[in-house]
Parts: structure tokens; sequence; C-alpha cells
């Protein structure tokens, strides 16, 4: 079999089709978060809601890693090569990242004005 970058892409996009429209709804409404933020704000504690959001993102990269093979409906203890745990936890830091930009202009919002 013979793989070529477009092959893999339309795998992809047939995959992701069904969460794209929930994805951009997320994007949308994480945008408008950040615009009231700003709008609310006359500067940023971007220091604080970082660190919060990346506390946040762990706790959610851990959560993912540890559901996601539960998820394909196999358990933590039939994970048997390296590849396995490799793939586990790069999916797990990349939604840790992901949920963690997403949480973002949340946490911003809720920062406090300083004062």
């Amino acid at each position: 079999m013979e793989f070529s970058i477009f092959g893999i892409l339309a795998v992809v996009l047939e995959l992701l089709r069904p969460v794209l429209l929930p994805l951009a709804l997320v994007i949308l409404a994480d945008a408008l978060l950040y615009a009231w933020v700003i709008a609310r704000h006359s500067h940023l504690r971007i220091a604080p809601a970082l660190r919060m959001s990346a506390v946040l993102g762990v706790a959610g990269g851990i959560g993912a890693a540890l559901y996601f093979p539960v998820w394909t409906g196999a358990s933590i203890t039939q994970l048997s090569s390296l590849l396995d745990y490799v793939a586990v936890i790069g999916a797990g830091i990349g939604l840790g990242i992901a949920f963690a930009i997403l949480v973002y202009p949340p946490v911003q919002l809720l920062m406090r004005k300083p004062g």
C-alpha cells in the first residue's frame, strides 16, 4: 500500500469531520471571551492566568491520558509496547496544551482587577 500526504489528510479529515462544527463554535466562544476580557480590563494579568491555565492543562492532560485506553475499549493494563505508552502520553500532552489554551480566556476573565 502506498501512502501519500493527501491520502493521510483525507483520512484525518474524515475522522475530524463530525467535530469540526463544535470545534469552530468553541473557538468562536473563546475568541469572544478573550475580546470581552480585553474590553473589561484595562490591562491583562498574564502571569497568574498562565499559571492557572497551565495547572488546568496538566490536570486535563493527565485525565485524558488515563481515559484514552478506556475510550478505545482497552484498559491501561493492556498497554504493552513503548509505542503504546508514547502514543497515550503524546495524546495527553497534546490535549493538555489544547485545554490550557481553551481555558485561558475564561481564567483571564475570572482574574480580579489589581487594586
